[in-house]
């Protein structure tokens, strides 16, 4: 069995959507015939915390751990923050209000730490990563990002060993959401832009989540060799034949909602089926963390009984909340250059079998992958008479006991997409390229 070094900045115990990919991955690599062995960083600087995750892992997997430079503890300190406080990665851009002290730490942030605030981790990484690959033998290296410090380590490693190097990128570099609505000076700009160009060039193989990041990438790398695989869903994860049926229509959502994503034709659209249609029995259930514009509106559209709004819950929690709903809302960042955001989100909605009421850009890819596997439906962000025409089919769809959709998503198992992986390393170790 061929032996792949995974380098991921997020690994459980650390919660979130950012573990998924790679965890998902080492799950199912030694079904293909390669034996994953896992660099991680110890106390990664996670917004959440999952110890669930950890029996994913399977038994016998070999993860080595360093310590790493977190300049979050230096942020904590400086603005009187608790010691265990966890900090958001895109920390301080959704907040109101915010101090002096704060904006400051925003500008060292965006600035200073080149191409992220995990820049402190590379040392540590590269140091361990090359015995690792001597004593264990390592065929190929694999890295997932963001954070983009991930990239330069694989480059690192696979320059200084010969190794190839496949680097997988679930969102972009340079067109991350969190850097579409701040000022980064010039200077750090064009060095971000120089880094960026250079992991493009060097790595073997380029894996990604979408076709429009295949696209955009392929602008800056035109003789890279690309590969899409989405995210995926885990048929594990999920209570099989889970019989429910609620007496409130019931529309969750699990995760983040930033300024980019308050489902604002949602909210039109319940108040106008309220008011409008006299329709009561209907429910939203959150879980997650929001930004203030979210429950403002809310308030707004006068929401708030029909509205269940928790923190963070474990992964497991998560799927049982979408499992028990009827809905599921999906909502694509509001920003530039976003028509290939694919979250992971969408493809576990897939895995739920329930219908997705996604706001975004009709013409991106999410809304092919919903037309495709036909497991739900796309209005814009202003569409307010198409949201409200699409929830009050799927209103009556549910009422009637009617399912219209047929969710053709198996495609999209984490279990399949770590076969298409497989076969991406098996050829970029056949395939010879002279990098830049």
């Amino acid at each position: 069995m061929k032996k792949v070094l995974i380098i991921t900045y997020y690994w459980p115990p650390a919660g979130g959507p950012g573990v998924q990919r790679a965890l998902k991955f080492v799950k199912y690599l030694p079904q293909f015939g390669w034996e994953p062995v896992v660099l991680t960083v110890q106390n990664p600087d996670s917004p959440n915390e999952d110890v669930s995750l950890l029996n994913d892992i399977p038994e016998g997997i070999k993860v080595y751990k360093t310590k790493s430079l977190e300049p979050f503890e230096l942020y904590k300190k400086f603005t009187g923050k608790k010691s265990d406080s966890k900090i958001p990665n895109d920390i301080l851009l959704n907040k109101k209000n915010v101090s002096l002290k704060d904006k400051i730490a925003q500008w060292v942030r965006l600035n200073i730490f080149i191409p992220d605030a995990k820049i402190g981790w590379k040392r540590f990484a590269v140091k361990k990563g090359l015995e690792i690959i001597e004593k264990e033998n390592i065929d190929i290296i694999f890295t997932t990002s963001p954070p983009q410090t991930v990239s330069l380590i694989g480059k690192k490693l696979s320059k200084q060993t010969g190794v190839k190097w496949v680097a997988d990128f679930r969102d972009p570099w340079m067109e991350i959401v969190y850097y579409q609505n701040v000022k980064r000076s010039w200077l750090t700009t064009k060095i971000d832009y120089m880094l960026e160009k250079k992991v493009f060039t060097s790595a073997n193989a380029i894996v990604t989540i979408s076709n429009d990041m295949i696209r955009m990438f392929k602008e800056k790398a035109s003789n890279q060799k690309f590969y899409l695989i989405p995210n995926g869903f885990d048929n594990s994860d999920f209570t099989k034949d889970l019989e429910n049926k609620n007496e409130n229509f019931t529309i969750a959502y699990t995760g983040s909602i930033s300024k980019d994503r308050v489902p604002h034709v949602l909210f039109s659209a319940l108040s106008r089926l309220i008011k409008v249609d006299g329709i009561k029995n209907l429910r939203f259930n959150f879980a997650g963390k929001y930004c203030p514009e979210f429950e403002d509106e809310i308030k707004k559209y006068n929401l708030q009984g029909i509205s269940d709004l928790r923190g963070f819950v474990p992964h497991k929690e998560s799927t049982q909340i979408l499992q028990n709903a009827d809905v599921l809302l999906l909502v694509v960042d509001n920003v530039k250059n976003n028509k290939g955001f694919l979250t992971g989100k969408l493809f576990e909605y897939m895995g739920t079998k329930k219908p997705t009421f996604a706001i975004g850009p009709v013409d991106g890819d999410a809304h092919s992958f919903l037309k495709e596997s036909n497991s739900g439906a796309m209005v814009g962000y202003t569409d307010d008479d198409g949201a409200y025409n699409l929830l009050k089919a799927m209103y009556n769809n549910w009422k009637a006991g009617n399912n219209i959709y047929t969710f053709d998503v198996q495609q999209f198992s984490r279990q399949n997409l770590t076969e298409k992986l497989a076969e991406v390393f098996a050829e970029t170790l056949k395939y010879n390229r002279s990098r830049i």
